[in-house]
């Protein structure tokens, strides 16, 4: 009786170790999606995520060295535009929901009123991330984005 329990508690806590190790590195390696892959994969932030796109084009293309220099301008162009363009959208919905803000606040409490202020600050510091960027470092090629 004795060896049934033990061995029942050694089979407990090898269940337990494996699903902890299994959760630890999904963990780590969601961690490392969010804050390293999804960002270079945005495409916008500087050459780094340019050269990240071209590079995955290229392996999920087969791309020959002589294809990848011919696409590479055009990859890079693009990205330039896609950035410009998320750009003028964001600037615009900070302005929408800025203004829609301020036709609710007259039918706020003075407590929701300040609530409602912290939200959307928090809300409006988390998207103009998008429009700081360029002003750090404006991106390179045709500045023009069709509308």
């Amino acid at each position: 009786m004795r060896f049934y329990r033990r061995a029942k508690f050694r089979a407990g806590c090898g269940l337990t170790a494996v699903f902890g190790v299994g959760f630890l590195c999904g963990a780590v390696a969601f961690f490392v999606f969010l804050i390293r892959i999804i960002p270079l994969s945005e495409g916008w932030k500087d050459e780094e995520s340019k050269e990240f796109v071209t590079r995955h084009l290229a392996r999920q293309l087969d791309l020959t060295d002589t294809q990848i220099e011919q696409i590479k301008p055009i990859v890079h162009e693009t990205l330039n535009q896609r950035y410009q363009a998320r750009q003028v959208y964001v600037k615009s919905d900070i302005e929408l929901t800025g203004a829609s803000l301020e036709r609710i606040l007259p039918l706020l409490t003075e407590v929701q009123k300040e609530k409602a202020k912290t939200v959307f600050d928090n809300w409006k510091r988390g998207r103009e991330r998008f429009t700081r960027m360029s002003e750090a470092a404006p991106p390179e090629g045709n500045s023009e984005v069709t509308q």
